[in-house]
């Protein structure tokens, strides 16, 4: 089976705005100066605002504490006292504004007043409209000189993080959940297993015989163990993503590919090859959308394409199976009403992938990432990881995040109860890279599963009381 993302070359170029730049040693990042997710009014007549988010200023700052905490354990460069005194400047300015509207507002109320009882008072009606002249030119330049320092604080507002879960790690190390077996101290490189795979950068690499056939069977049995043993809905969902729901989920640019559009109508909204198993893809589906109590929890997945750029984790390293830009992946999304749901099926996604992984018979491990390793939109982050025992390290093949109400507040995703509307909790992630765990595999010498033996892990009876699964047992530990 060929795999190849050469063809991306032919559809994608880096425009000179780009957000980030390539280096000799990996990425070089800049901040984006413009954001599709806010726009403010002088940037009106260039573009619209497919998306306003809902940022309650009052209560992120009341939680200063947390905040500051979180962004200390994520080592941020976010400047929370600078972004507090902005916040006082920006309520001047808007109450500034708000004053000179509702003084304009009653000049001209006079004005009309005066007009309807024929008045012939001249020289007060010309004064009335003096003042409105007067008082509209000054209202314009405020705004002329709000927008700029607008703008400014809004993004740096966005960029603001969530905040942490308690069960993260605040150290340099992560945190062992479960393990399965010993890791594999010695093995051989993946590359040089020719018979299964021709390696030939990140954007081409070919399959052949049984990886080839595991690569697409893999897949699809783990998605119909998720439907069946999770009672999850099967969805498809678009191969691009607009930059606004990259924004919104406070994913880094670098992360997918830009497309060039030769007939774009909105310059910021750019689109992203992301795959349709990515977890951005879904958010076009909830953005803006209102769910009712009896449809809760939504616990959907999907399985296709994930094009993910992989950094290198040091300069020296060589470009392999692990770092391969395209992934046949199953990616999660679950939504809740309440936190503690959201952790509940967490542990229940991670107890379905422990029940998964362990029928491949070599040594892996779910850990909680530390709190630096995670993006500004992560409360907590789950990864399933098993050792390469040739480059001595572990290699991340599944992950699960918890979001919290964070990426819900940015899209508008809300529940229905009575009178109220809350923001919903998400949970998901991509929970198997096919690319990766077929390196692994061959690195352990483990032959592939054929079709028959992968479906037939779906019928395999596993542990039906929730409180033996693995990951709830360790949770137990610290009750």
């Amino acid at each position: 089976m060929r795999r190849s993302t050469k063809f991306i070359n032919n559809i994608i170029r880096i425009p000179i705005n780009s957000s980030f730049r390539f280096h000799p040693i990996g990425y070089k990042f800049q901040s984006r100066p413009i954001s599709a997710l806010y726009i403010t009014g002088d940037k009106a007549k260039e573009t619209y605002a497919t998306l306003l988010p809902f940022m309650n200023f009052k209560s992120t700052f009341e939680q200063g504490h947390e905040l500051e905490r979180s962004i200390r354990h994520r080592q941020m460069k976010s400047n929370l006292n600078k972004i507090m005194k902005m916040y006082a400047n920006y309520k001047e300015f808007n109450e500034k504004i708000k004053q000179l509207e509702e003084e304009r507002d009653a000049t001209a109320k006079e004005l009309r007043q005066l007009i309807k009882q024929e008045t012939n008072d001249e020289n007060m009606m010309n004064s009335l409209k003096e003042k409105g002249i007067s008082l509209r030119n000054d209202l314009k330049r405020l705004k002329e000189n709000f927008y700029p320092f607008e703008d400014e604080f809004i993004h740096m507002f966005l960029d603001l993080p969530n905040q942490l879960h308690l069960h993260c790690p605040l150290g340099e190390h992560e945190r062992i959940l479960y393990q399965y077996k010993e890791p594999l101290t010695n093995g051989k490189c993946h590359l040089i297993q020719t018979t299964f795979v021709e390696f030939i950068d990140n954007t081409r690499y070919y399959f052949l015989d049984e990886a080839a056939e595991f690569d697409i069977y893999c897949t699809q049995a783990f998605t119909q163990y998720v439907l069946q043993k999770g009672h999850f809905t099967q969805t498809a969902n678009p191969d691009f993503v607009r930059c606004v729901l990259l924004e919104a989920n406070a994913t880094p640019m670098h992360y997918y590919h830009k497309v060039m559009e030769e007939h774009l109508n909105n310059q910021l909204n750019t689109a992203f090859l992301t795959g349709g198993a990515s977890f951005e893809s879904f958010l076009g589906t909830v953005t803006k959308l209102c769910v009712y109590p009896s449809f809760l929890p939504l616990k959907w997945v999907c399985c296709g394409r994930l094009y993910e750029k992989v950094l290198p984790m040091a300069t020296d390293d060589a470009q392999n199976l692990y770092t391969a830009t395209q992934s046949n992946a199953v990616q999660t999304f679950v939504a809740t009403s309440t936190a503690y749901e959201a952790e509940e099926q967490m542990d229940s996604i991670l107890n379905l992938c422990v029940d998964f992984y362990r029928n491949f018979n070599i040594h892996f491990r779910v850990t909680y990432v530390p709190a630096f390793q995670l993006t500004s939109s992560e409360s907590l982050r789950a990864q399933i990881e098993i050792y390469s025992p040739h480059q001595k390290r572990y290699i991340c093949v599944g992950r699960v995040s918890n979001y919290k109400d964070f990426v819900s507040k940015r899209i508008l995703f809300t529940g229905r109860e009575e009178k109220e509307y809350n923001f919903l909790h998400i949970v998901g992630g991509p929970i198997l890279y096919t690319t990766r765990l077929t390196a692994a595999l061959l690195e352990h010498e483990q032959p592939f599963l054929d079709q028959n033996q992968l479906f037939a892990m779906i019928s395999k009876d596993s542990s039906a009381d929730v409180k033996k699964k693995p990951i709830n047992e360790f949770k137990n530990l610290f009750k």
